[in-house]
Parts: structure tokens; sequence; C-alpha cells
């Protein structure tokens, strides 16, 4: 269902910046408004903190409400790697070359599969670079206990699981979870707060695109470090505020997506609100081609069509996003996303 306007009373206001505190911010983007899935009604102010850097929503949701903003919000749409039926013969090879990668990389046992995807992937690093991130960049030869926050219906968990991990995940839509359950994984319908580091204890936790939809970044990285054994690591990529895209797109830029983010980051205030939380080594994850799809997706939305369509970019466009990549590959503070690794400890 989706709603005519935001509830009376449904509404809070946010004087200090949520990742540093300060009071100190400017204006950013007013007049936002859901242009990505059309289900939130109202517009949207979002300011940029003169401290850290970071931007957030005031007035936002509050955390009654929030859940209203998500009618129309899909990001669950689980697809098994060895499911090819829908998939055209084009397509059918490009998996089995990925699974065999996969595979590969992570010690899965995806079928069919071909040991070629090797071959492949070395001769095609950026296509490397995104199966990597499918696998989250989980560690090599190393297995243990594994927590996705956000879990969704387990996709990222199926192939953890696969790979040897022991896996557990949460998320609060009802229906993901109960598709995670029927696929037979541990997934637990809640957020992090209904752990109990006392009793349970992770080698690893991802955390993908999710800390830039939470109320308080501060108090869920403080229980991803208790929930965490010495030693353990934090996985987390969430959008760029710094990025190319937002830089040439401004308020039409598709990683704004009022008002289901709540708070996005700069590398730096990252960096600082994780090293907040307790985590003493934080390292970038590698690059990965990001640009074309956010620069397609934010023309979308500044000429106001569905940025969810698939859209060709014009020869200028291309050619700006070609040029793009190139810097997003050396300096990660202009990259899409921010994709980092933070351990608890030094090791």
């Amino acid at each position: 269902m989706v709603i005519r306007q935001w509830p009376v009373n449904g509404l809070e206001h946010v004087s200090n910046c949520p990742v540093c505190s300060s009071d100190r911010r400017e204006l950013l983007h007013q007049g936002l408004k859901d242009r990505v899935f059309f289900c939130a009604p109202g517009e949207w102010t979002m300011y940029r903190c003169k401290e850290c850097g970071s931007a957030y929503l005031d007035p936002r949701p509050n955390p009654e409400t929030i859940g209203l903003a998500y009618s129309n919000y899909f990001t669950h749409n689980f697809n098994s790697r060895e499911d090819l039926s829908n998939l055209s013969l084009g397509y059918r090879i490009r998996r089995i070359l990925a699974n065999g990668y996969l595979n590969h990389r992570f010690g899965t046992n995806y079928y069919p599969d071909s040991s070629l995807g090797i071959l492949a992937a070395i001769l095609f690093p950026k296509k490397r670079a995104v199966l990597d991130r499918t696998g989250r960049n989980l560690p090599e030869n190393t297995r243990g206990k594994l927590l996705d926050i956000g879990c969704g219906d387990g996709s990222f968990l199926e192939l953890a699981k696969r790979s040897g991990w022991e896996v557990v995940g949460v998320d609060p839509d009802q229906e993901a979870v109960k598709v995670g359950l029927k696929g037979g994984l541990d997934v637990r319908h809640g957020d992090v707060s209904i752990l109990d580091p006392s009793k349970e204890q992770f080698d690893g936790i991802t955390m993908s695109h999710v800390i830039e939809h939470v109320h308080d970044p501060r108090s869920i990285l403080h229980s991803c470090y208790q929930l965490l054994k010495h030693g353990g690591w934090l996985w987390i990529e969430t959008p760029n505020l710094g990025a190319q895209g937002h830089t040439r797109y401004g308020a039409n830029y598709l990683h704004l997506d009022p008002p289901r983010h709540l708070v996005l980051f700069i590398r730096n205030s990252l960096q600082y609100i994780l090293e907040k939380a307790g985590f003493q080594r934080i390292e970038n994850q590698p690059y990965r081609p990001l640009c074309r799809d956010a620069f397609a997706a934010s023309e979308a939305i500044a000429a106001e069509q569905d940025p969810k369509e698939s859209r060709k970019l014009s020869l200028g466009s291309s050619l700006a996003v070609y040029v793009a990549e190139l810097k997003a590959k050396k300096d990660v503070s202009v990259r899409e996303f921010i994709t980092v690794k933070a351990w608890k400890t030094k090791i």
C-alpha cells in the first residue's frame, strides 16, 4: 500500500550529526522526493555535517513509521546460481563461467560450472572484482561463524554456507526471513539487538547497504564490535556521499534515496565512526566498476523516469563513465560505494 502523506507525529528532528554529534551543518539538498521506489510521500531535506562531512535527513521518519517507506521496496530476489532455466544462452555461459570462478575462489559447489571461469576471471579483472564482491571478499582458507546483518532472503548466506562457514542472518523483513528459513538457513527476524554477545560470538560480520538505513549508526557498530571474537572482522559497504555520481548529478543522484537512506558517509567519516566503536584496523576492499549503473539510474531520475529500468547511456555519458572509472580505481574517496573491512583487534 502506498500512502499519500506521512502520518502525523511520524517524524523526528535531528539536531546533531548521527555520526559525530556535531551541530555544525550546512544545507545540502532540499525538496528531495522518493524517485526510486515511489512509495514514500513528502519532500525531504538533507544537511551536510561541517565537522565529519557526513549527510543526514532532518526531519526524518521516526522508528515507528520508517517501515512505511519500504511498502514498495524490494531487494530480496533470491535467484539460485544453479537455476539457468530463465537465462538466454549467452547468460547461461556467463553464469557457468562465473560458477567456475566462485567455486575456485570461495570453495563453493555451484553447478553447472567450468574451470574456464578461472581463466576468464584472469582475462577480465573487472568481472573478477564483481564476483569477489558477490562473496563479500571472504578470506581464503579461513572459516568460522559468520553473521550477516540485513541478510534479506539469505542469498549471500547461502554462498557463505557453501564455502564452509557456519552462518546466521538477521533481517527486519519477515517475508524475506521466511524465504531464508525455507532454504535451510539460520535466519532470524529482527535487527542486531536480538543477538546476545554473552551467548553468541562471531568470527566475521557482513553488513551490505544497511548502515545508511539505521537511525543510530553508532549503536549498530558498537553492537557489531561486541558480537565479534577478538581478531574478528566486520565487512561493510555503503553508498559514498563523496562519489563522482553525487558530484555529477546532485539532488538526482540515485543513492540519496530519501527517506530510506537516513545517513550517508564519506570514506573518512566511516573510518571515524568505526574507530569510535573500537575497531583498530580498517582496510579498503578492492576496486570494482560501479559508475555506469549509478550514472544511468541518476540520469533516469533527472529525466523523471524509473531508475530501476535498464537504460542506455549517451556517448557523452559513456565517456564520462570511462573517465570516472579510471579515477575511482585510483582514488577510494570518490568511488560510488565505500567498502571496507575492519578488525576488532590488530592482527
